[in-house]
């Protein structure tokens, strides 16, 4: 949840930023001023591009276990993943115990009538 949270943060398509200053410095102009307005225009864009790349690592910067190595990353995978399989097999143990009780409680009631 917390991942999904972070990541509704901010805008990360660079893609297609970077695609726009690629498209608007290719551009070949014989008029010096609309060579002009297209420089203006690719450095508004490369500026754009920064505000996106400092918004991501900022967000990296902030996703929960980043300060970890990675063996303890992968420490605590594997003790998350022992935690998952003793839950579900308590809960597996806990379902047939539930059903076995409604067995023998149905039984006991057809044994009284």
């Amino acid at each position: 949840m917390a991942t999904t949270q972070l990541a509704d943060e901010g805008d990360f398509d660079l893609l297609s930023t970077i695609y726009d200053i690629i498209k608007s410095v290719e551009k070949e102009q014989q008029d010096n001023a609309q060579k002009l307005k297209d420089s203006q225009e690719a450095g508004q864009k490369v500026l754009e591009l920064q505000r996106k790349l400092d918004h991501a690592r900022e967000v990296v910067r902030k996703l929960p276990g980043i300060e970890l190595s990675k063996e303890e990353q992968l420490q605590q995978i594997d003790l998350l993943r022992q935690q998952l399989t003793l839950k579900r097999d308590l809960l597996n143990k806990y379902r047939s115990i539930t059903s076995f009780d409604r067995e023998a409680q149905t039984e006991f009631q057809i044994h009284q009538h």
